[in-house]
């Protein structure tokens, strides 16, 4: 098959700039609702406890991944798990018919918050957590790069992280001028430059702050500028099944039952955690 290659750059929306928090949007866009099964892309960095989602709050028909670079956060949710996460640790959280959660970091952190849409017979299953530990994520050199595979598979590398929907999430690392040629297979490709750059060819250059749709194909190229290293996440899989519709923290393939997640909410069917919902 042909060499993947960028068919469109997404711009991000900057949601928080406020001196203490950075938080990227990539998705969802007006012009793209999804890429693979994924219909949120969140980047984000804050230097205080002040957090995204540090107060209780729900989730329904979703998947929710969470991918820590730096930092360190307490998580709490309404189904009774209670975890704390490191830099370089996992979590996936299926919220399916509804559960509350709450994230309440240690100090500064920097990290990726992701939702893939459930499939239409499973928006109401029950909800389920894991986690996954910095030291049970595959890492391997391929190229000048280093490799983290969080969800899905490169090659002989398969990420520990068994999602509801077939995903792709990985972690790329390229040296100062470093270049990689990997082998990926999914359907719908992305990627999101957390830093640095990537040399595009032609003296063009893709920075952080977008999303890069890639053409089908495999396999998928990536160089640094010679400027400096470059952190990339690639993330994609079969596109997404059923309608998306978003109420705030709710994702659904039919209005009705985004009303119906409105309500068992607002009726604490999704359960309660410090006292949420009153």
């Amino acid at each position: 098959m042909a060499e993947r290659l960028i068919a469109t750059v997404l711009p991000a929306q900057r949601v928080i700039d406020d001196g203490d928090m950075l938080l990227w949007r990539a998705l969802p866009q007006r012009s793209r609702l999804s890429l693979g099964p994924f219909v949120f892309i969140d980047h984000y960095r804050h230097r205080s406890r002040r957090g995204i989602g540090d107060s209780p709050h729900p989730h329904a028909g979703i998947e929710v991944i969470s991918y820590l670079l730096e930092g360190e956060v307490e998580h709490r949710d309404s189904e009774g798990f209670h975890d704390h996460l490191g830099a370089g640790d996992a979590q996936w959280i299926r919220a399916g018919r509804g559960m509350l959660h709450a994230e309440q970091p240690a100090g500064g952190r920097h990290g990726l918050q992701l939702w893939t849409s459930l499939p239409p017979e499973q928006k109401w299953i029950e909800p389920a957590y894991a986690s996954f530990r910095r030291d049970r994520i595959p890492e391997f050199e391929q190229g000048e790069a280093r490799v983290r595979v969080i969800a899905g598979r490169i090659g002989d590398h398969a990420g520990p992280m068994a999602t509801t929907m077939p995903t792709l999430l990985a972690h790329v690392r390229l040296p100062s001028g470093g270049r990689t040629v990997l082998p990926v297979r999914e359907d719908e490709l992305g990627l999101v430059v957390l830093d640095g750059q990537l040399d595009l060819g032609d003296g063009n250059t893709l920075g952080a702050g977008a999303l890069a749709v890639l053409t089908p194909g495999d396999p998928v190229a990536l160089r640094a500028t010679a400027q400096g290293p470059a952190d990339v996440v690639l993330l994609g899989g079969p596109p997404v099944q059923g309608q998306v519709f978003f109420g705030g923290p709710f994702v659904m393939d039919t209005p009705e039952r985004l009303a119906q997640a409105r309500r068992d909410f607002a009726s604490g069917k999704m359960g309660r955690l410090d006292g949420v919902p009153f």
